[in-house]
């Protein structure tokens, strides 16, 4: 083969696996919800007894931190949210770290009760190997340690088929849940 064929192929190829798309950044997430109903409401000692969609009960205290409890009646149905969500995104060299960040609240004075609070991490990883099937990576954390982590769904084992040992990786994990009571219908 000559050498000016020999160059233009390897040029080639170059241009080619510079071309290879990274993967587009990828978001997962879930909420799960749960409705009880107020069957019981004692102001006085704060408690409250909640039946469930299966119709199991529970009493709950309420503590001092909770707002306008007196609104509260019998027959109020209270919602759980709770929320998870991932982000996965390649990362820049030079650009990884690691951070948290939380959030709360609470119904304002006069509002019916309810509450929320989050949390978001993020941490920048180096992929270190990617199993065949993609449906687990194996990984170096910000701090150092080797993980390896099952990839379930089959959008996150498309976006793990397009990574490749070395790659830096930023995830981002949020959780959070909000309480609120709504008034009976």
């Amino acid at each position: 083969m000559n050498k000016k064929y020999a160059l233009a192929i390897g040029i080639l190829l170059a241009v080619i696996a510079g071309c290879a798309s990274a993967p587009e950044p990828l978001e997962v997430s879930d909420v799960e919800e749960l409705e009880a109903t107020v069957i019981a409401v004692n102001a006085e000692s704060r408690l409250l007894v909640l039946r469930g969609p299966a119709g199991n009960e529970v009493a709950l205290r309420a503590g001092p931190e909770v707002r306008n409890l007196p609104q509260v009646e019998v027959g109020d149905i209270l919602r759980v949210s709770y929320y998870t969500g991932f982000v996965f995104s390649m990362a820049e060299p030079g650009n990884a770290g690691a951070d948290a960040e939380i959030v709360a609240g609470r119904a304002e004075e006069g509002d019916r009760p309810g509450a929320m609070v989050g949390a978001t991490m993020r941490q920048t990883v180096e992929i270190l190997s990617i199993a065949p099937d993609a449906k687990a990576v194996s990984f170096r954390d910000a701090d150092g340690m080797l993980q390896s982590i099952d990839v379930p769904r089959e959008e996150g084992q498309a976006f793990a088929r397009k990574l490749s040992p070395g790659d830096l990786v930023d995830i981002q994990y949020t959780e959070a849940v909000a309480i609120g009571v709504e008034a009976a219908e």
